[in-house]
């Protein structure tokens, strides 16, 4: 380093020293902040939504010490009503905090409440002028007008400037109406806003005896305008983001829900929140919602219209709401019944519903329409099953000879068991009888079973319909019960048994070792096949003995009346002529079918693949 540098390090140095030396307080400015940081620390920290109450307050009316909407008042409930629901306001917010349906009743035979005081918020997040947040949910309102049908609840902002909530419940009807109207707001909020963001939650109760499969049926379910419903179901907790514009988004238990509709713009920028409550809580799940709706303070006085439907899911009723619709803009509201999908959905919509609403005409005891439905669809189906009962019949005659051939081929080597259903094979086709013709009418019922488990779950015409011991079809008719915590059983039992599925499974089993009794068997491989009727049958028990007492009713009778038909079937069968008929059919030239001529050439190339691996031993 040389000189000069090193001078001009010292100078920089120096000047740096003397500035920060002149720049220090006096004694007396050191004492007079001491005594501002300790009156500092006596006054008490104000809350942070006092700050922002204040800042909202200053960009309301920076004339007034506090605005009204923020000005403590007595809370005040308002409620609407008609034949079918009640719904209780609150002028703390200007939101429902309670809704009722009169002609439903909860476990304790009390009327149904949707949401109790606390379970249910609803607020508007309003963005001022001063880029602060109010939320309507903490402001208090005027009660302007009410009756039992109307009520006006006034958020005041200053002297000309206010937000109304107006809310009409429809006569006999579920929907409850809602517009937000505006006067002045630009004291407020921003000249320049399209659109408003929306939050809404709600904590659905338990109503009914079973919290597990309630909560399998609850879920938040949404609709995209002229599009599909979907849904978010979890046993956890679950986010969704959609950022596609909704229809209406639906807080759904099983048998009840609350919707929030929007058909003039719709709900965009959605975030659908959904959470599993614990069991034994009293809640099933609780749902979120946080969406924006078109709100413009363009126009003089801005509107924002809403609809709530706060009721049962009915599927006639919900599908009522789209009579008169114009094709593409149907609210789907019937969604909100699960029936299954594609197929399933389709043979509950137009085959099962009609039925059953035409039996409830004219009959009151469920027990009697659950039973005629069942012989209804087992005479439909009767075709296919007599299709199956002749294949069976075909093989039971045929049995003696099948033995034969058993006799004939003795031992488990793979050459004799080949043998074995070669010649068996031979002897379905010659005589024109096959295995598979009795299984693809039993396959062809199926769909009707699968359809007819989705329906009785989710039908609330079953709900609190009593028929022999069971009090509530809807849910399972417990004739044991006990508290202690089974592990694993409780899991898929439940600390009950119902007698229903008991008997289901019982019949079943039956009914199962009979007709096995009655089939040939062609080999050793065949008694692991006769083992899945008994393990499919306890499955169906462990399934069903939660679930809805009318589903184990359906399949008992289901059968009880299919053994009558197979007895029927057996009573007027002539076996020795059928078995001469088959013997016909030996001597009759048979074209082989191109399934039959595969497996023989499986079989073919199986047996020579075999032989050469004899003879390299």
């Amino acid at each position: 380093m040389d000189r000069n540098t090193l001078i001009g390090a010292l100078l920089i140095g120096l000047v740096l020293i003397g500035f920060t030396w002149l720049q220090q307080p006096t004694p007396e400015q050191i004492a007079e902040r001491q005594r501002s940081e300790q009156a500092a620390a006596k006054k008490p920290a104000q809350p942070a939504a006092h700050q922002q109450q204040a800042l909202a307050t200053t960009s309301a009316d920076s004339t007034s010490v506090r605005p009204p909407y923020l000005t403590p008042q007595p809370e005040q409930l308002v409620e609407l009503r008609n034949a079918l629901l009640s719904v209780k306001l609150s002028t703390k917010g200007a939101a429902p905090v309670e809704a009722t349906l009169a002609k439903y009743k909860d476990q304790a035979k009390k009327p149904v409440q949707l949401f109790r005081k606390g379970d249910a918020r609803l607020n508007l997040p309003l963005r001022t002028l001063s880029n602060t947040i109010i939320n309507t949910a903490d402001a208090s309102f005027e009660l302007v007008s009410h009756s039992d049908s109307s009520a006006v609840l006034r958020m005041r902002i200053d002297s000309t400037a206010y937000l109304d909530y107006i809310y009409t419940l429809a006569k006999d009807d579920y929907r409850l109406s809602l517009r937000l109207e505006g006067k002045d707001l630009h004291h407020l909020l921003p000249a320049n806003m399209t659109m408003q963001e929306l939050e809404w939650s709600q904590r659905m109760p338990q109503q009914e005896q079973s919290w597990k499969f309630e909560g399998q049926y609850s879920g938040i379910y949404y609709h995209f305008p002229k599009g599909d419903v979907e849904r978010l179901e979890t046993s956890s907790e679950e986010h969704q983001e959609v950022q596609q514009r909704l229809q209406w988004v639906a807080f759904k238990d099983k048998y009840f829900s609350s919707v929030l509709i929007q058909q003039q713009g719709g709900l965009e920028g959605n975030q659908l929140t959904l959470q599993a409550e614990a069991e034994g809580s009293g809640y099933v799940r609780r749902a979120q919602l946080q969406t924006s709706i078109p709100f413009s303070l363009r126009s003089a006085e801005p509107t924002a219209p809403l609809t709530f439907f706060f009721g049962p899911n009915d599927y006639e009723l919900l599908k009522g709401y789209d009579a008169g619709a114009v094709e593409g803009e149907e609210l789907q509201l019937d969604h909100l019944v699960y029936l299954g999908i594609s197929l399933f959905r389709w043979i509950n919509q137009y085959m099962i519903i009609p039925l059953v609403t035409f039996l409830s005409r004219y009959l009151s005891n469920w027990g009697l329409i659950i039973f005629l439905m069942t012989l209804a669809i087992k005479l439909l189906l009767w075709p296919f099953t007599n299709k199956s009962y002749l294949s069976q019949a075909k093989m039971r005659v045929l049995r003696p000879q099948i033995e034969a051939i058993n006799a004939k081929y003795p031992g488990k080597e793979q050459e004799a068991m080949m043998k074995r259903q070669t010649e068996t094979m031979n002897l379905y086709r010659s005589a024109g009888a096959s295995p598979m013709s009795g299984c693809l009418p039993m396959l062809l019922q199926m769909p009707f079973l699968i359809a007819l488990y989705m329906y009785f779950p989710t039908s609330i015409l079953l709900r609190g319909q009593g028929f022999l011991w069971a009090d509530d079809l809807s849910t399972y008719d417990a004739i044991v019960s006990w508290n202690a915590n089974i592990p694993i059983i409780s899991s898929f039992l439940g600390n009950h048994l119902s007698l229903f599925c008991l008997l289901m499974t019982v019949t079943n089993v039956v009914y199962t070792r009979y007709t096995m009794t009655q089939s040939p068997t062609s080999g050793e491989g065949m008694a692991g096949m006769q083992m899945m009727p008994y393990i499919m049958s306890i499955m169906f028990f462990f399934m069903f003995n939660q679930n809805a007492s009318a589903l184990s009713y359906y399949y008992f009778v289901s059968t009880l009346i299919t053994i009558a038909q197979y007895f029927a079937f057996r009573w007027t069968l002539n076996e020795d002529k059928l078995l001469a008929q088959l013997e016909e059919n030996k001597k009759k030239p048979r074209k082989k079918s191109k399934w039959m001529q595969r497996l023989e050439e499986a079989q073919r190339l199986q047996q020579e693949q075999q032989r050469k691996a004899q003879r390299k031993r």
